[in-house]
Parts: C-alpha cells; structure tokens; sequence
C-alpha cells in the first residue's frame, strides 16, 4: 500500500491518482500534495523572517549622556528661575534680557538664557541653536534624534522623590510646511514642574534649515492675563 512509503513518495502516488476524481477534489488533494512536499523549505524562510522581527524588535535605544546631562543641568535650575546658570548679558530689550548660557548644548552654536520684564511673566527661558543645513534630510534626522533622546529623558530633579520623565507627540517634519516642533511636558510629582515645557523644533530660515531646543514654563491660557488684568 501506498500509505506505507515515505511521506514523499506516497505524495506523489496521492499526486497520480487524483486524476481518477472528480476535478474540484482532485484540485484539492493535489494542493495537499504539494504542500506536504514543499513544507520543510517554507519552514525555513518562515523561521528567518520572524527571527530578524524578533531581533529588531529588540533594538536598544542608545543615550547620549551628554545631551541628556545638559538638559537636567536646564531643568535643575528652573526652580532658581535659570540664575545659577545664566553668564553675561548678551542683548537688553524692551520686554526681555538674553543671557549666555553656561550650559552648553551638544553640537550647538548658540545657547541662550532669556529673562522677561513683564509683572504678570517673571519667568525664564533656556534655548539652543544648532548650525544651519542646507539638507532637510539632515535637519530632520538631528531634529528626530534630539526628539528620541528627549522622549526617554529619565533624570532625577530637586525635590522630587522618583525620576521624572518627559511626555510628548511627535510633530513629522514636512519640506512644504518650513516648521515643526514637538512639545513635551514634564511628568512627575513635583508641582515645582507642572508647568515646564521642553520643545524641540526645527524651521526653515533664509538660509536653510535650523534645529533648535527650548525650555520653557508656559501655564495654559485661561491662566494667563495681560498685564493689568483682573
């Protein structure tokens, strides 16, 4: 009897007599046929391309300490509205001071701390400009890459008792649109923070594209008044 022979062979006789049936049941045992000879090199292939998933899935995220230092150094100082950190003044204006920076932004060119005059606004603000690109491939990979190192910030603030981290949306870079930004917010149980903001943004500008990072207290709009106001 067939069914005695190797699984092979009896596919193939399976293969021969099926010719003798009715044509939908032939089709049909002929298909098993081929599957039960062709199912050892499908495994194969099979095996591989859920083996490079697995694997991807499995991509570590890098930190950059040193960006990732940087911005706690910002964060840290927030409570002392960013003086122990702001150097010279740079530039006095009708509504703000701008402030060197001493902490410096990882391949920044510029890094400024801005102070405003308004009564109802006594805040400060950190930023940090990259140098321009003519390559909006370029701009939008350091501006994706700052986003990443931003996304899975994990740094420990004064007064709070756990790590904080930060929480945002990616905003996707469009040529035709000339700006992006994505906005985070700081998460944690310190009130201290509730209203800091981290942005990183990129723009097209005259002469190309700019990346840059800002830190920031923005409250929301129904609590802020002009000056003045009741």
């Amino acid at each position: 009897m067939w069914k005695d022979k190797p699984a092979i062979y009896a596919g193939n006789e399976c293969c021969r007599r099926t010719k003798f049936l009715h044509f939908p049941l032939a089709f049909f045992l002929t298909l098993i046929c081929l599957i039960m000879k062709t199912k050892a090199t499908l495994i194969l292939p099979v095996f591989f391309f859920f083996s490079f998933f697995t694997a991807g899935s499995q991509i570590i995220f890098k930190r950059d300490a040193a960006l990732q230092k940087a911005l706690q150094q910002v964060l840290t100082d927030f409570p002392n509205r960013l003086e122990n950190i702001s150097g010279r003044l740079l530039q006095e204006n009708i509504e703000s001071s701008d402030y060197a920076s001493k902490v410096i932004f990882p391949g920044a060119e510029t890094c400024t701390v801005t102070s405003y005059k308004s009564q109802k606004n006594k805040s400060r603000s950190w930023q940090a400009f990259l140098p321009e690109t003519e390559s909006f491939a370029e701009a939008k990979k350091q501006y994706h890459y700052i986003f990443m190192q931003v996304k899975n910030m994990v740094i420990t603030l004064p007064g709070s008792k756990k790590p904080v981290t930060s929480k945002g949306n990616y905003d996707e870079p469009k040529e035709e649109k000339k700006f992006a930004g994505s906005l985070f917010r700081i998460t944690g149980d310190d009130t201290v923070y509730q209203d800091v903001k981290v942005e990183v943004a990129m723009q097209y500008t005259i002469t190309g594209w700019q990346v840059s990072v800002y830190v920031y207290e923005k409250k929301e709009d129904d609590e802020i008044r002009p000056d003045g106001e009741q």
